[in-house]
């Protein structure tokens, strides 16, 4: 249970994912990096969930096919594997997915970085590459983890977008970031 944001009204989970859809679209059309700063636990698997229903809802775009997405985050990837052991006690619509073939959290263009060595020839590839990619990595505040090398190869990067989807408390670098952009 998280009481974070016990006091907000939040957007439905329709609107929040139509608006991910938009977000990503806008940002990968120049075959962009968009960063995800996220917490490894519950935040990491929403997203997963998520974007999994946007490419199947959108099998048909070439653009949503070609992302590759990418999880680096050790801890995220530890946790998403506990979520697929309790997949018995999923909702009703990701039972229904299940079923019909898809696996919400373990699709297609999901990769996975579990080792330093892995995380650093990802960012190097990403830096190279010239196709569009979404990375999801902790802190999600921006505080330390893997996130920061990413931040540091493309913060600057014209192509290169952050969405943050969680809360980024005074003093550190993702409220940096929110309020003063490159930092």
């Amino acid at each position: 249970i998280e009481s974070t944001y016990g006091d907000k009204n939040h957007q439905s989970r329709k609107n929040r994912t139509n608006n991910l859809q938009e977000i990503v679209e806008k940002s990968v059309a120049d075959n962009g990096v968009v960063l995800i700063p996220a917490f490894s636990i519950g935040r990491t698997q929403e997203l997963l969930y998520e974007l999994e229903q946007i490419i199947h809802r959108k099998a048909s775009s070439l653009l949503w096919q070609n992302i590759d997405i990418i999880i680096d985050s050790p801890m995220a990837a530890k946790f998403t594997n506990k979520y697929q052991d309790f997949k018995h006690l999923w909702d009703a619509e990701a039972k229904r997915e299940i079923k019909s073939g898809r696996h919400p959290l373990n699709f297609e263009q999901l990769y996975t970085v579990n080792s330093h060595q892995e995380h650093i020839q990802t960012v190097e590839y990403l830096a190279k590459r010239n196709k569009p990619a979404i990375v999801t990595a902790a802190s999600g505040m921006c505080s330390g983890g893997r996130i920061v090398n990413y931040l540091k190869q493309f913060l600057s990067d014209e192509t290169a977008d952050v969405l943050f989807v969680g809360y980024q408390a005074q003093g550190t670098l993702g409220q940096n970031i929110q309020k003063y952009g490159v930092t």
